[in-house]
């Protein structure tokens, strides 16, 4: 591991995370062109089509984060516990490869139920691209926590900014020739074995470099499984929350559907963007750390507060007046509406701290246990007899601030001395809550 230290140290000594958020910056960008653009060309009926399977397709991606996690901690800890000898005992392309396969299966399978209900009949068969995309996005999550393990951010940041860009000019180029929804699909999915692709060609001995495991298999499968659930629950709220807000909007609602997915799209993201962008690097952060994870926390929390306050603000003053004016009337909607799914972001944002401070202290039952309390009280919000507009701001905003509270008691019961999943700390993990087993390498 002598060259893998090297290289890891070498790392350390760039700009690190400033890569990513570039990036991250530029495909974010890139998205909310994609987003207006098809937007504007379809009109809110037929964008809630596009919406919907924008929305279930990154539903998946976001299920599949829980991977980019899990590989991300077995990294960075196999890097700071490496010592002379050490069994390799998977290839986490192996891995990601066998991923792919089951991942292409249940999307296509359970497509078969939930595209009629949600895409409409005429609709149903987006979900080969669907389900051919989520499978490409499996190896590309795979791999890019073993980039982010590595501290090699350049190569993470690469895969981010060229799916966002590549992405925007497919979709341009198909509403250029009058492409349908399905050419579109092809588009939206296309980036993902390409930016992959384009990056493992450019560097290929650090994609394979790190790709090995001290964890089995089996050890790996069960992780990830627990880190999925709790981004399959992370999902429901971040990405795939316009495809669940479809199973509750009736057949008339389908423009102000279309509507509210681009202004949940939109408001959300100058918040949720960065935040889901640096998880990989929260997971990385915390788990190098000797010290309390609270300031760090408190910190995060400071600056999510201040950016929802005057994103709140100035929603309240000109959000309806600027969707007007970019969007055109039919997307406008009233300020009541737009103001509580940008405070929403904040929350949600909040989580996204406290989650990977979690994970990094291995405790992935407490992590996943969060998410899942926020998934499941938000889905309940949708089912009040409300308007479909107060049904998403409710759902997004008490559904986040239970989950929150569960993360908040798991790492009060770590910091006062409890075992906040009942167990010692899993083979391969960091332990920071320990000084006598934590890691000693720098923060980044």
């Amino acid at each position: 591991m002598k060259d893998a230290h090297t290289s890891v140290a070498q790392a350390k000594r760039g700009p690190s995370v400033l890569w990513v958020l570039a990036a991250t910056g530029l495909s974010g960008a890139s998205g909310f062109l994609v987003m207006a653009l098809v937007g504007k060309t379809l009109g809110t009926t037929d964008y809630a089509v596009f919406g919907v399977f924008w929305s279930g397709l990154f539903l998946f991606v976001g299920v599949l984060f829980g991977i980019q996690q899990e590989t991300t901690r077995a990294t960075a800890a196999d890097l700071h516990q490496a010592t002379p000898g050490r069994v390799q005992r998977s290839s986490l392309w192996v891995f990601a490869g066998a991923a792919a396969v089951v991942v292409c299966v249940v999307v296509f399978l359970s497509g078969l139920w939930w595209a009629p209900l949600t895409l409409g009949t005429g609709n149903t068969d987006l979900i080969v691209q669907m389900s051919l995309g989520a499978a490409a996005n499996a190896v590309v999550a795979t791999i890019s926590g073993v980039l982010a393990g590595a501290h090699l951010w350049r190569h993470l940041a690469a895969i981010i900014a060229i799916d966002g860009v590549v992405r925007l000019l497919a979709v341009v180029g198909v509403l250029a020739v009058g492409g349908n929804t399905a050419a579109l699909a092809w588009a939206v999915v296309l980036p993902f074995p390409v930016s992959l692709g384009l990056v493992f060609l450019a560097s290929p001995r650090s994609l394979i470099r790190f790709s090995a495991s001290p964890l089995g298999y089996g050890r790996l499968i069960a992780n990830s499984a627990q880190t999925m659930l709790a981004a399959s629950a992370t999902a429901i709220i971040i990405n795939g929350f316009p495809l669940v807000l479809a199973f509750f909007a009736a057949q008339g609602d389908k423009a102000l559907l279309g509507a509210l997915i681009f202004a949940i799209t939109i408001t959300r993201a100058p918040i949720l963007v960065p935040m889901m962008a640096l998880q990989s690097y929260l997971v990385t952060r915390f788990t190098g750390m000797t010290a309390s994870p609270w300031p760090l926390i408190g910190r995060a929390f400071g600056i999510i507060g201040a950016v929802m306050l005057v994103l709140g603000l100035g929603t309240w003053l000109w959000g309806t007046t600027v969707f007007a004016a970019i969007m055109g009337a039919d997307f406008a909607l009233s300020t009541v509406a737009l103001v509580p799914l940008v405070v929403s972001s904040g929350f949600i944002g909040s989580l996204c701290v406290t989650g990977p401070a979690l994970l990094a202290l291995g405790r992935h039952r407490s992590y996943a246990f969060g998410w899942v309390i926020a998934s499941v009280v938000a889905v309940a919000m949708l089912f009040l007899p409300v308007g479909l507009e107060a049904k998403a701001a409710l759902a997004l905003s008490v559904g986040p601030v239970a989950g929150l509270i569960v993360h908040l008691f798991a790492l009060w019961r770590l910091s006062s001395g409890g075992r906040a999943d009942g167990g010692e700390a899993e083979p391969g993990h960091v332990d920071s809550a320990r000084p006598e087993t934590a890691s000693t390498g720098p923060l980044q």
